[in-house]
């Protein structure tokens, strides 16, 4: 029969404290019971707590749970249950009740909330506000708790990478990736840490382009992105360009305005006015309130009709 690691535990205790007397035994129960609660802690699993959106409770039921909780809380205003799920549900109606839900986590906090779901969700909503320094700290105490959790480990390394710590950012993602991950959003990550911190980054790059297309996708765009931001408009068309190319077939891309508006700026910087003019049209199709875009487009035509105008009237004159 298979014998737990607790009892395992304890049945050493127990030889110690027979074997050695009590004053030895007594400190080693000390030192093994702290060393229990260690690997207890790196092996106790994920908390499991609503924290995207298709998890979170329909706006309208949340709203009469707040109503709700409002009542009890103005009977007992530190009854902590009520203040803790109450932050919880502002957390989750999104960030116009950011503030009102961290005063509620807070207030609940301080009133001896001992819930490392709190960590996690006072984090997202601190960097959400623009508080990096109490985001980081937040995500450090969910992470003791939980070193395992690459959601919080990511969450971590962008905020160090927005915040301007790219070492702490390139140390996120290496962990990240030392532990086993696969996800090719974390080798583009690493690449543009890397860069920003001033190393090479063409390792991650050549990673990501042996993991097929959908690699090769970001890896140009990564690149791209990093040439543009260095002003070499011509390394960033070509590389944007492949990326525009390939995107369609990469599946769902958030940045595809901003790879969009970097590949039309690029060719416009690089005397290629057509091909800007392309990359812009599709960005305003994409996202007709990009106010770049259109200025930039508008300039372009204006100087296109001003030219054809111009032969126009060259070609008018030489038949004359």
């Amino acid at each position: 029969m298979k014998v737990s690691y607790e009892a395992r535990l304890t049945n050493a205790l127990k030889k110690l404290l027979h074997s050695y007397g009590a004053p030895l035994g007594m400190f080693l129960f000390f030192v093994l019971a702290a060393l229990y609660v260690f690997i207890w802690r790196a092996r106790s699993p994920l908390p499991e707590f609503p924290r995207a959106p298709g998890d979170f409770m329909q706006p309208a039921r949340a709203g009469r749970r707040l109503e709700e909780l409002g009542k009890i809380l103005a009977d007992n205003p530190e009854d902590i249950k009520a203040l803790a799920e109450s932050g919880r549900l502002k957390y989750q109606l999104g960030q116009p009740r950011y503030i009102e839900a961290i005063a509620d986590l807070e207030r609940a906090r301080s009133l001896g909330l001992a819930d490392a779901r709190s960590f996690y969700y006072l984090g997202n909503m601190y960097q959400a506000v623009g508080l990096y320094d109490f985001a980081a700290q937040e995500y450090r105490k969910f992470l003791n708790n939980f070193p395992g959790d690459d959601e919080v480990r990511m969450l971590q390394a962008k905020l160090c990478y927005a915040a301007g710590d790219y070492a702490g950012a390139v140390s996120g993602y290496e962990k990240l990736l030392s532990g086993g991950s696969r996800d090719p959003v974390m080798l583009e990550n690493l690449a543009l840490a890397l860069w920003k911190d001033g190393r090479d980054y063409a390792k991650p790059l050549s990673d990501l382009r042996a993991r097929g297309a959908a690699g090769a996708f970001m890896a140009d765009y990564a690149e791209g992105r990093i040439k543009y931001e260095l002003k070499d408009y011509p390394g960033a068309q070509a590389l944007l360009k492949k990326a525009a190319a390939a995107s369609p077939a990469a599946g769902t891309f958030a940045d595809q305005a901003a790879l969009l508006w970097m590949a039309g700026d690029s060719a416009y910087r690089n005397k290629d006015p057509e091909a800007a003019a392309f990359y812009l049209r599709e960005l305003l199709k994409a996202v007709p309130e990009h106010e770049e875009g259109r200025i930039l487009l508008a300039k372009i035509e204006k100087a296109r009709a001003a030219a054809e105008k111009a032969a126009k009237a060259k070609s008018a004159k030489k038949k004359k």
